[in-house]
């Protein structure tokens, strides 16, 4: 009986009524049994709809003998799996060995027992189950297989090509600093055809290329994001990292997954290969235009701040987890607020609050507050200009750490 309580289908082929009969008396309480007086018979009701499990095959019949039929069922894609027993009263060592050679896979000779005819059809029907189910899990196992080959396919060509990046970076770091500003959104206004809001950014590497980036981008037709985020390491490693990074970022966040999501996805993502130890801080927030609502996940990045019109400040303090790619299963939270008309949220790097001057003064979250503050009544091309102009005169060509800035401003429509 199958597995779906059923009772499996013996087909007896055999030109005798009378053997047909002793046959299906044997087995009729345990299968369903189909029979057939010739050998195209039987290759019809192999071939149905519903063809049997087993088949118990006479050998010496009128027209086309078991050999024959055994032949056709085999050569025959869609019976070529169903076991074949002869049952006969040819009991030489060549015949069996005919048998076994034109595919059957057990032989009983007459007159039979019955005994021995129900552990035969038992015991092949059992291996029958067994050997689909196996075929089924290799065919779930070779596709398996199949998929990851691609994938480590895939991995291996994006680990080719950021090596080869790599070294070319090395020893091009002109191109390579010209490959990263050209990979960041630089054209300001970003969406003049949106007058809900004005955003503006900035990235400045301490050396040829840096470790910081910034981008933004809709997810949908009402929810921009916006990405900050800082490498734990400057120059060429970490500006390759942070092109992983961003493109990481933007791959999933494009999936239209929660901030939360998105942070947890690629953090998990950056572990892989990470054999260099290198992780990122990082921001990232969806504004909702229409109503000002921002969502937005931390991942142990300095505090946003939130600028009102009036000059008052402040900081969006929540944490939701550390440093992307330290170790996989970080799962990180997000939280929720909301930006009022007039007010600016400003994303930032370290570099800007911890640049340095030259006598070891560090510039300091109070008075890049006051600083930010300060420029309410400026629109944020202006404000930016402030900002690059403070820092660059405070550290006096002592830039140690990359500078990055990002600000989006709900404005007031009339």
């Amino acid at each position: 009986m199958s597995d779906n309580g059923k009772k499996d289908a013996v087909l007896v082929v055999d030109d005798s009524p009378e053997n047909i009969d002793l046959l299906g008396e044997v087995l009729k309480q345990d299968y369903k049994i189909k029979v057939a007086l010739n050998g195209e018979k039987a290759l019809k009701i192999a071939r149905s709809e519903n063809p049997p499990d087993i088949i118990l095959l006479d050998i010496m019949m009128p027209g086309m003998d078991g050999y024959e039929v055994c032949r056709r069922l085999k050569s025959d894609s869609r019976t070529q799996d169903i076991p074949v027993i002869f049952v006969t009263s040819m009991s030489e060592v060549e015949d069996e060995t005919k048998g076994l050679e034109v595919g059957a896979i057990d032989y009983i000779t007459k007159p039979i027992s019955s005994a021995i005819v129900e552990a035969r059809v038992k015991n092949h029907l059992e291996l029958k189950e067994a050997r689909e189910y196996l075929k089924n899990q290799n065919e779930i196992l070779e596709q398996r297989v199949e998929e990851r080959t691609k994938e480590v396919l895939e991995l291996q060509r994006v680990e080719f090509e950021l090596r080869s990046a790599q070294e070319k970076a090395e020893n091009e770091l002109n191109i390579a600093a010209q490959i990263q500003r050209s990979i960041l959104p630089s054209d300001f206004p970003a969406f003049p055809e949106h007058d809900e809001f004005d955003l503006y950014a900035m990235m400045k590497p301490a050396r040829e290329v840096g470790g910081d980036f910034y981008d933004f981008f809709f997810v949908d037709d009402d929810h921009l994001a916006m990405i900050i985020a800082d490498v734990a390491d400057k120059g060429v490693p970490a500006a390759l990292f942070t092109m992983i990074s961003r493109t990481i970022f933007r791959s999933i966040a494009k999936q239209r997954k929660s901030p939360s999501q998105v942070m947890t996805e690629t953090s998990d993502l950056l572990c892989e290969g990470n054999d260099t130890g290198m992780f990122v801080t990082a921001i990232l927030a969806y504004y909702h235009f229409p109503t000002g609502r921002i969502t937005y996940s931390n991942g142990g990045h300095n505090p946003a701040l939130l600028i009102g019109s009036d000059g008052s400040c402040r900081e969006l303090t929540q944490k939701h987890g550390p440093a992307l790619g330290i170790r996989t299963g970080i799962t990180y939270s997000e939280d929720v607020d909301t930006l009022e008309p007039g007010q600016t949220i400003v994303l930032y790097t370290d570099g800007a609050t911890e640049a340095s001057s030259p006598q070891d003064e560090l510039f300091g979250l109070d008075r890049f507050t006051k600083l930010i503050c300060s420029c309410t009544s400026l629109n944020l091309s202006q404000m930016f200009n402030q900002i690059d102009k403070y820092l660059t005169e405070f550290q006096q060509g002592n830039q140690f750490d990359d500078t990055t800035v990002l600000a989006l401003k709900r404005e007031i429509l009339n």
